[in-house]
């Protein structure tokens, strides 16, 4: 894919939004308190459309840096992803690259943003808005500033933006160490991944937006974006074992409210971790909310912790 990026530049925002980076979540958050120096958004043309991004880095270490890139959810946006997750702590203390890139409209609330992810969301479903070409531009532009590690360059993505993920992984696996994918769906089609591809999935049993046993999305959440119907878990489950060729026996580790099943001896390297929570509801995961801490989950797993 062909991207032409047209003009690059950078503002200073003050203050970060005290909201969870969600997709019409069903119980309220109020994030994390950061302590990193106020945000860097930078605004880059692609198609003839202005797209934006927040990008925290240390100081350069000696080596090259893994880059780490997080889609909000539906109806957020880059700053509400920031303060939900902590990831740009982790990035200045664990000496990685973290971008929170922002998607388009989401309907006609203005501030609510949305990825073209498929079935889902909004307006950017209904439009076609070019995301790929977008994240890829970014990604070229992160390359050019810093020095990044071609081969650690990651994606976490929540809700929608898990479902943006999956969609990049499928067309886009060869740029990408692995994935992972909190509250989202396979909602893409077709799904023809380039090469084998870590994936973290982790979602809670008691979501009503984007069901764990798949299916519509719950009257509230239709009532903003449109219906649309969502893929298993299972599904995405058996999909990636599948196509990374993993032992079908996963392993089983329970610690209560969490089940893990971790799937190895997959092709390359790859591995396939499922972690299920019981009465998880949709909302990204923290201890105070659904016992699990989601940032450390995916920091683990991506070997981003120091």
């Amino acid at each position: 894919m062909r991207t032409r990026v047209v003009v690059t530049r950078v503002l200073a925002t003050v203050g970060l939004l005290a909201v969870l980076a969600g997709c019409s979540p069903e119980q309220v958050d109020e994030g994390r308190v950061l302590s990193v120096v106020p945000e860097q958004t930078n605004l880059i043309t692609v198609g003839d459309v202005e797209r934006s991004y927040i990008v925290r880095a240390p100081e350069q270490p000696a080596e090259p840096m893994p880059l780490l890139i997080v889609l909000h959810g539906a109806g957020r946006d880059a700053a509400a992803a920031e303060q939900a997750t902590g990831f740009s702590d982790a990035a200045m203390a664990n000496d990685f690259v973290v971008a929170y890139p922002n998607g388009t409209a989401a309907n006609l609330v203005e501030g609510e943003l949305a990825w073209n992810a498929g079935a889902c969301c909004g307006t950017a479903a209904r439009t076609g808005v070019d995301d790929e070409a977008f994240v890829l531009a970014m990604i070229a532009e992160l390359q050019a500033n810093y020095d990044i590690d071609p081969t650690r360059i990651y994606l976490s993505g929540y809700s929608n933006g898990g479902m943006m993920s999956y969609r990049l992984a499928c067309d886009h696996a060869e740029l990408f160490a692995g994935i992972a994918v909190i509250s989202g769906a396979v909602n893409y089609s077709p799904c023809t991944p380039s090469v084998p591809m870590s994936v973290l999935i982790v979602h809670g049993t008691a979501d009503l937006t984007v069901p764990y046993d798949g299916g519509e999305t719950n009257e509230r959440t239709a009532a903003r974006f449109g219906q649309w119907l969502n893929t298993s878990v299972e599904y995405a489950t058996n999909f990636w074992v599948t196509h990374d060729e993993c032992d079908v026996d996963a392993v089983v580790t329970e610690l209560e409210p969490v089940t893990t099943d971790t799937y190895s001896g997959c092709t390359d390297g790859a591995e396939v971790e499922v972690v299920t929570i019981a009465e998880g509801t949709h909302t990204w995961p923290r201890v105070a909310t659904l016992g699990v801490d989601g940032a450390e989950l995916v920091l683990t797993f991506f070997a981003l912790n120091k």
